[in-house]
């Protein structure tokens, strides 16, 4: 029996699984499944992935350089790369945080009144957010206009600083993508959210009223 190894995994999917006419025969529904499961996780943690890419990026070019000096050859631009990258990790990392609704919000005040006085008023406060944050993007996509008009370059890297402005855009655009994604987690698909720093704060709560160790 001479097959290759795709003719081989067409003959195995053939024998378990049907074919329905919707996909080839190799194709399992399983794996379908898992991969869009994947993508969408990949999605919804993003900014996640890109803020620790940046983290990493940062820290190591600072280190490099540390390094380097020591040897008497510094390098020129590993301080001005390091800067452009903590700029975008920290706009990343708030459209990330407006994910998971960890942005810092006082709601104390909400406990006297029913929970729908302050569902009404957080919904209301992120429709304020909504018009800041395109507020923002219309005026940074007008600041990054004259910037390509008028050019101006990065004193080490030589960039264009137009480029480098991008991430405001980009920014409040995925932070607004966010706060609508929360809010119809919580008021459509009445999912609950909850900070993580909250959660590490109860747990270590609970950890100490049961008498262990956090």
């Amino acid at each position: 029996f001479r097959t290759g190894g795709r003719r081989l995994h067409k003959v195995v999917y053939s024998r378990v699984l049907p074919y329905t006419g919707d996909a080839p025969r190799w194709r399992s529904p399983e794996g379908d499944f898992m991969l869009k499961k994947v993508l969408l996780a990949i999605l919804d943690n993003f900014e996640g992935y890109v803020s620790q890419v940046l983290l990493a990026f940062f820290v190591l070019i600072l280190l490099l350089q540390i390094f380097l000096r020591q040897f008497g050859h510094p390098l020129y631009w590993t301080e001005e790369l390091a800067r452009y990258s903590f700029v975008w990790f920290v706009f990343f990392g708030a459209s990330y945080a407006a994910r998971l609704a960890a942005h810092n919000r006082v709601t104390i005040q909400f406990r006297p009144f029913p929970k729908w006085v302050g569902d009404a008023c957080m919904l209301l406060s992120d429709g304020v957010w909504l018009f800041f944050n395109i507020v923002m993007v219309v005026e940074s996509l007008t600041v990054i206009r004259e910037l390509r008009e008028f050019p101006y370059a990065t004193p080490a890297l030589d960039w264009q600083l137009s480029y480098i402005y991008f991430i405001f855009p980009i920014a409040f655009t995925l932070m607004s993508a966010r706060i609508i994604q929360v809010n119809v987690m919580k008021f459509v698909l009445k999912k609950e959210l909850t900070a993580p720093d909250r959660i590490e704060t109860e747990e270590t709560r609970k950890a100490f009223m049961d008498g262990g160790k956090p």
